[in-house]
């Protein structure tokens, strides 16, 4: 295991070839905008969910009539990942297929997770490439960064407020025992909300994405503020402990796949919203973060 660091005049990002998971995101004024782990309410940092996000239905699924067996979020989240590159500025991730990862997931692949700073921002891309010969791969993936808040000594989190640009309407899709439920879709014309734990009620707040969004974590009593950028992102996620108040992060989570639907029948090439891809083909996700 390796700690990775990159550094600019503006932050300091810090970054485990355990799962090529961010470690800590350092601002030139010390502010730490990167959750630390505590193990007594959720230990990690910022997983990247791969070949799966959320859950499978019982927790497993099937490809051509064999069985797989994958617990939540998929396995990359504990994979040692290979360093490729490192500049002062950038920094190249890789996972390839294992024996190991065989055993969970049929196919033949090379994700890497690209980090790069460029002034206050943290550009991240992941790269899904097929090493399939003949056969079309299914997966999906994503990001599920936990924010320090507060990140402003003297404030507390219930200081600070969600919002989400542009304002448009766009479709809340409901957990339901860690499954989505399509069935009970709403329309929702504003996603802003207050730092609230009872938000998180029924686990993550999950919507679809027609378009590239900014989630901002602010406050109205200080000048700094996080903004994610979607990019390319399908759904996002935002999630936070419910009602244990020492969960003091926020996760914002674009997604490029979504757990398995409460009526799934298991089949991974059936499974809503999943990718394929062609033999030798790559696929592209990409977001960003940047704080002020």
């Amino acid at each position: 295991m390796t700690v990775y660091q990159l550094k600019n005049d503006f932050l300091t990002l810090k970054v485990n070839s355990l799962g090529a998971e961010m470690n800590s995101i350092v601002n030139n004024e010390d502010s730490e905008f990167i959750w630390q782990a505590d193990p007594k309410v959720w230990g990690r940092h910022a997983p990247v969910l791969f070949p799966i996000v959320g859950r499978l239905k019982d927790d497993h699924y099937f490809v051509d009539g064999k069985e797989y067996k994958m617990t939540q979020h998929g396995f990359a989240r504990d994979q040692e990942f290979a360093l490729e590159s490192q500049t002062d500025s950038k920094l190249v991730l890789s996972l390839t297929t294992s024996e190991a990862s065989l055993a969970k997931y049929p196919y033949h692949f090379k994700l890497r997770i690209v980090y790069q700073l460029v002034k206050g921002t943290v550009q991240i891309s992941y790269l899904v490439d097929s090493l399939e010969e003949s056969e079309d791969m299914y997966f999906s993936i994503g990001a599920h960064p936990g924010f320090e808040v507060p990140f402003d000594k003297g404030l507390n989190f219930e200081d600070y407020k969600v919002t989400v640009d542009p304002a448009e309407t766009r479709t809340h899709i409901p957990i339901d025992n860690h499954l989505v439920d399509l069935n009970g879709e709403t329309k929702v014309e504003n996603q802003n909300f207050p730092m609230t734990r009872d938000y998180f009620v029924d686990d993550a707040v999950v919507y679809r994405l027609n378009e590239p969004a900014e989630v901002t974590i602010a406050s109205d009593k200080s000048e700094h503020k996080l903004t994610l950028d979607t990019g390319n992102a399908k759904f996002f996620g935002m999630w936070s402990t419910y009602p244990d108040e020492n969960g003091k992060f926020m996760c914002i989570e674009p997604w490029w796949g979504l757990a398995d639907k409460t009526d799934s029948d298991n089949n991974l090439k059936n499974k809503y919203a999943i990718n394929k891809l062609a033999p030798k083909e790559q696929f592209e996700a990409y977001f960003s973060v940047s704080v002020k």
